[in-house]
């Protein structure tokens, strides 16, 4: 881990804290401060970089987020696409690894002033085993985020019928973006940090190829986007969402 001082606490203090970790809260007194005993605790400042993807670090273990918050980063296929994840204070990460799905390709940064608790592989999966209020906590939070996912995609599915090839593609890119401070005194831009090709985003929005390189042509053209390769920095992103709800004769 990068940029990361360590947190020197009470013991009762840390045992305290894991208390709002929660697939945490039902466990006792006791086997809290025991568990904060074995966890190494740290503080990161904005933007601290926690993981690195390809980087190994402390891959394996789990980190809780005991304030603050993480914005995860993982490649999603083979064509540069990023999906994001933010882990409020709560929650945790890196326990995935523990069901056979590695993180190699994780990136972890902190977004604000956070402070985590990491614990070891072997000591998670020891309290998984020896306490079901953790193990159904743990079940209960996957099963939510799983639902909620098939409510995002089945909205998403069905809330743009009426769109044009182009209006799915601008949609699309706004949907990728990430915010980018562009320095003191400047608006921030959005920013794809790496923009999916010409087939894959077609293939995706159900259009062309010709479809997709015309309408970020188009962008380009009207100075709202700007290409910086491999990313596209969108200059304006009002007048993009302008775009995608312009009706269509």
């Amino acid at each position: 881990m990068f940029g990361t001082e360590r947190l020197g606490q009470p013991a009762a203090a840390k045992a305290r804290n894991l208390r709002g970790i929660l697939i945490f809260r039902d466990l006792e007194p006791r086997e809290l401060t025991l568990l904060a005993a074995e966890c190494s605790w740290r503080r990161f400042v904005r933007n601290d970089v926690i993981l690195s993807a390809g980087q190994g670090g402390t891959r394996g273990d789990v980190h809780f987020v005991v304030s603050g918050s993480v914005r995860l980063a993982r490649p999603t296929g083979p064509n540069g696409r990023i999906a994001y994840t933010d882990i409020d204070a709560g929650g945790q990460f890196g326990e995935m690894s523990i069901f056979g799905v590695s993180d190699d390709d994780l990136t972890a940064i902190a977004r604000d002033e956070t402070v985590l608790a990491t614990m070891q592989e072997e000591r998670f999966i020891d309290l998984l085993s020896r306490e079901e209020s953790v193990s159904r906590a743990l079940l209960c939070q996957y099963a939510r985020l799983l639902r909620t996912r098939e409510a995002a995609s089945n909205s998403a599915s069905e809330s743009r019928p009426g769109l044009t090839g182009a209006q799915r593609v601008y949609a699309e890119l706004l949907a990728l973006a990430e915010p980018r401070n562009t320095g003191a005194g400047v608006a921030a831009q959005l920013f794809v940090s790496r923009l999916p090709r010409h087939r894959e985003l077609a293939d995706r929005l159900s259009t062309s190829e010709e479809v997709v390189a015309s309408a970020i042509a188009e962008l380009v053209r009207l100075d709202l986007a700007e290409r910086e390769y491999p990313g596209l920095a969108i200059k304006d992103e009002a007048a993009m969402r302008r775009l995608c709800e312009a009706r269509q004769d």
